[in-house]
Order: C-alpha cells, then structure tokens, then sequence
C-alpha cells in the first residue's frame, strides 16, 4: 500500500525528475564515442547534477521510441508488459493507460500524500494523457498541448481542485516573454515552486530538446556554429551484415552529411536553454534551503544516431547509439562526482524514485531500484544483462526528421532539403531492396528484440528479427551478434561465426526475458 500522506511529509525527499527526448549518450566533440556526448553542450548540467552527483555510465532505455519507452518509464515494466493486445492501436503499439493510474509514477507519488506537478510532453497521446492525469490525479498539470512546436501557444492546465482549461499564450506579449517552449515549461515549473510547498513534493520536467526539428531558443540560435559532426568509424559504415533495410541503404550523399552536421548543431544548441532550466533550478531550490533535500534525476528517453551505419538520421535500432541514454543522479547519500557501472535501464526509474523518496509503491513491476547502489551500497546480485525490443512503427526514410533552420539558409548552402535518397534517385516510390533510398525504419525489417549483456568478461548484443511479432521458433527472420569488446562501433556482425551451442543459449536468454513480469525479471 502507498504511504499515507502524513508518512509522506515527515518523511518524505523532494524528486525533480527532467526527461528530455531523443538526447544521446555518446556523441561529442570527438570522431570516437565519448563518455559524456551531448551532456557536452550543457555546462551548468555538468557542474550542478553531473560534477555534484553521480553518472550512471551502463544506462539504456528497454525501447528506442518515444511512446513505449515513456510508458516503460512511468509504469516501471517492459514492452511485453505495456504493448496493446495483438500490437493494434495504442501509442507506438503502446498501451499508455497505466502511465497515468494510480500506481504509475505520478500516481504513486500523488497516493502518499505529495505535491506532485507535471511540466513538460508526457507521452505522444499528450492531451489524452494530460487528461487522464487530470482526472486520476490531482496533481497540478502545466504542459503544452502541441510539444512538437517549439512555439507552440497552447498549454493545459489543471489543478489539484479538479478544475482545468486550456491557455493559450499571447503571441505578441506572452506570459514569461517568450513563446519558446523549453522556457515556457522551465518558467511554469518555477512558477508552482514558488507556491506553498510544504509538503514534499514531486516535479516532473519533460523538455521537447533535442528531438527533431530541434529549434534552438532565438537567444541561442548563433550557438555552435562551428561544432564538427562526429565522422565516427562507424559514420557512413558498410552496412553488410545488416538487417535489409538497413542492409540496402545506398552511402549517404555529402548533402544528407551537410544536413546531418546542422542537425547536430541545432540539437546541441537547442539543449542550451534545457541546460538553464536545469540552472534555474537549482538555483530556485537552494534559494528555498530544500536542494539538500531533493534528488535530482535527469535521463532522456531513448538515444540518437546521425548517420552511423549509413541509416541517417533516427533512433528505432538495436545499436548503443539507440539505446544508450544519459542518466544522473544528485540528491542526499549520492557521492559527488561518482560514475557508478551497473546497467541499468528506463523500467527502473519508477522503483528507483519511490524507493529515494522513501514511498511504498504498489510493486509488482519489472524494474528493479538503484538506490542501494546509488547511495553507496554493493551492486552484488545486480542483473548483467537486459532485455531491448522494438516494434516498428512504420517504413520511413532519413528526411522524416527536418531540422530547423533560419529561413532557407541551410536549404541553400547544402544544395537541397534534407534527401530520401542519393542526388538524382528517383525516390518517390521507395522499395526496400533496391538500393536507392535512405530507409531509417521498415515494417518489413526492422521488428526485433535484442540481449544486452555487459559484465567483467563479456560485453554482447545479440538481436533476433520477426516482423511478424510471433517469436515462435521459424518465425525469426534475421540475427545480429556484436562482441564490443574488439567491435565497440557494431560494424562486424558474428552470429554466423558462433557456435551451434552459443546461438541456442542466447535465444533461450532471449525467449525467457521476453516472458518475463514482475519479480520474474532479472
């Protein structure tokens, strides 16, 4: 049972939970993956959570999309456990109710008695889910209804008394003095800070940045004019032993590479005013004397590649760029500055936060909590392997996901919009196999399940394909095994070179993972 309300403010540390979407781990200033990525574009992030709390260097999300993996994080279960009956409907093919019950995240915390106020894209069914929120929480709700425009003017608002509107800004002369949406949501969560805040309390802050077509805010729009795309080994890479779709792709044009490189920057530009949201916070809590007792935990929602592997721009794979995220955590009992090793993964965040916050959740979920190893204790018995799957969302190609620029300025210089595919390729009709266009997804190909296993003497992906979503035994279509320990960029794939014996054992793995729920997995 939740703890009571009384337990929860006697007891009780605050959570301020940041999500952001599509941010990645390992792409820095460097041709090689770095340790920190794009975390390098936010210095006020790195010195006030990463600098002063620790950096979990092992974390993954359990599905590289949007949808089901914000579900995963705010019901604590994997894919298996939240994808709609039969895969029809849903979000994503994700069942995105229970993010909003009682014993998901924000139900949780709004079940033991504290404040709990959501600022910011919850999952892509936004209004419904805003919605339900509304009506199955009180919590305070302050979140814009159309996250993909950065200067979007509409924003729902409710509040524990059960009333609710919509808002929507003046475009001329807009509350805060901007229509720019990661300011907006940064001002509206320091605006109910601000309140009576004498319980403990929950904040849960979802930035739209970097995620396509990633507009930084006006003030930061000059911002990294001269930053590189990382060319990493895998960059444009030889696609053999990849799945078809991926398989087919011709080599990205030098136009697809100068799109790709504004991206990049606009990305780490439009994480700028992420970053002074982040300032601000801390900032406003320790002006209240409550940062001391507030754990700050920032993660994105599944990763990002730009061009590895010659699959373009997009996440949806198997490969660490897709899957990796950053994770920090500051708060009480955390040691400053401490890169912690265990994996982890987005399904053992809703554990992680009760368990920091001192709340009895409803249990029964997937996810396991960090915080004994957080706070300093042993990791023994901690899992070394993780569960990944993906269900294709729909066949589309690398000009899905227009960046933003200033006019028609990068349109200009780089001769063109973002391609589908090679200059002169007839691209209006795409079909997988032919080789002319640049596929980032396919119903055809790109449905898989996948074996993270990373631990002092191995460090492997195995991934297993059925379009079909049946993972009966002659249902798999295609397998990709990487040992990154001599492959760190994926680009050899060795399932063909294992044996009888080590192919077997990792599909059991697989097949066990998949059926697993509850106290049942690892």
């Amino acid at each position: 049972a939740a703890a009571t309300g009384a337990a929860a403010a006697a007891t009780g540390k605050n959570i301020v939970f940041l999500l952001t979407d599509d941010q990645d781990a390992l792409l820095g200033r460097s041709d090689e993956y770095t340790a920190t990525g794009s975390l390098e574009a936010m210095p006020q992030t790195q010195k006030l959570l990463v600098s002063a709390g620790a950096r979990l260097q092992n974390a993954f999300v359990s599905t590289p999309i949007c949808c089901p993996s914000r579900t995963e994080f705010f019901t604590g279960n994997y894919f298996h456990n939240v994808r709609m009956p039969n895969g029809a409907g849903g979000c994503m093919h994700a069942d995105t109710s229970g993010a909003a019950d009682a014993t998901g995240l924000f139900g949780s915390f709004d079940g033991a008695g504290y404040d709990v106020g959501i600022f910011g894209k919850v999952t892509n069914d936004q209004g419904s889910m805003l919605e339900a929120l509304a009506r199955q929480t009180s919590a305070y709700i302050d979140s814009p209804l159309d996250f993909n425009d950065y200067d979007g003017l509409d924003y729902y608002r409710a509040f524990p008394n059960g009333t609710n509107f919509t808002e929507t800004l003046n475009e001329t002369n807009p509350v805060f003095g901007t229509t720019y949406q990661t300011a907006q949501i940064g001002n509206r969560t320091l605006r109910w800070l601000d309140g009576d805040r004498s319980k403990p309390f929950f904040a849960y802050v979802g930035p739209h940045a970097p995620h396509f077509p990633a507009q930084p805010a006006p003030w930061h729009a000059g911002a990294f004019v001269d930053l590189a795309l990382p060319r990493t080994p895998n960059y444009n890479a030889s696609r053999e032993g990849k799945a078809a779709h991926a398989a087919q792709n011709p080599p990205l044009s030098e136009r697809a590479a100068c799109w790709q490189a504004h991206h990049f920057r606009m990305r780490w530009a439009s994480l700028l005013a992420v970053d002074d949201v982040v300032g601000a916070l801390v900032d406003r809590l320790t002006t209240m004397g409550v940062v001391d007792d507030t754990y700050f935990v920032y993660a994105s929602d599944h990763g990002y590649k730009q061009g590895q592997w010659g699959i373009g721009t997009s996440k949806q794979h198997p490969y660490e760029l897709d899957v990796r995220i950053p994770v920090i955590v500051r708060g009480p009992g955390i040691a400053a500055g401490a890169t912690l090793s265990p994996i982890s993964t987005n399904v053992d965040v809703l554990p992680t936060l009760l368990d920091l916050a001192g709340v009895a959740g409803a249990g029964g979920v997937d996810g396991r909590s960090w915080a004994g190893w957080l706070r300093g204790g042993s990791a023994d018995g901690w899992r070394d392997r993780l569960l990944v799957e993906y269900e294709s969302v729909g066949t589309y190609f690398n000009d899905h996901s227009p960046a933003w620029e200033d006019g028609n300025s990068t349109t200009a210089s780089c001769g063109g919009p973002m391609p589908r595919g090679p200059e002169g390729a007839n691209t209006t009709t795409c079909v997988e196999g032919e080789g002319v266009c640049y596929f980032v997804d396919s119903e055809a190909s790109n449905s898989w399940r996948s074996l993270r296993i990373l631990n002092e003497s191995e460090d492997t992906t195995y991934v297993e394909y059925d379009s079909t979503w049946s993972w009966n035994e002659s249902s798999v279509e295609f397998y990709e095994l990487y040992d990154l320990r001599v492959d760190p960029y994926q680009t050899r794939n060795m399932y063909e070179n294992a044996s009888a014996a080590r192919r077997a054992a990792l599909h059991a793995e697989v097949r066990a993972y998949y059926a697993c729920a509850g106290g049942t997995c690892p």
